[in-house]
């Protein structure tokens, strides 16, 4: 996603219209237009400005790996996780679960009974 593509999804996204993003950028709608659409791009600033007022990473609009908010949302939680060591061991039991073709539901199921079985023994 090109950054024009961005810049329309984040505004989509917010249910903004071209002059309503024009006016908290202080630019024209026309230049919200051009840059939606390839012909211009924002500076630095209007790209800071954009990020604060909506409430989203700067990162987004930086990243060409990533192409909508969601994403950058799930990949900050995954290294969150793989950051902590508590959860390095689930990970690999959670390998051997999809090796061993255990589906999501039947995972769920032995969890649920396992918290069941720890209850009954307290």
């Amino acid at each position: 996603m090109n950054f024009g593509d961005k810049v329309r999804y984040v505004r989509e996204k917010f249910s903004l219209t071209a002059e309503q993003l024009a006016k908290i950028l202080n630019v024209t709608q026309s230049y919200i237009s051009h840059v939606e659409n390839n012909r211009r791009q924002f500076g630095r600033d209007k790209i800071i400005l954009m990020a604060n007022k909506l409430r989203i990473p700067v990162e987004f609009f930086l990243r060409e790996d990533v192409e909508t908010l969601e994403q950058l949302t799930n990949r900050d939680k995954l290294e969150a996780f793989l950051g902590d060591e508590r959860y390095l061991d689930y990970f690999i039991v959670l390998d051997q679960a999809v090796k061993a073709d255990i589906t999501p539901k039947e995972l769920e199921r032995a969890i649920n009974y396992i918290k069941e079985y720890k209850v009954r023994d307290d």
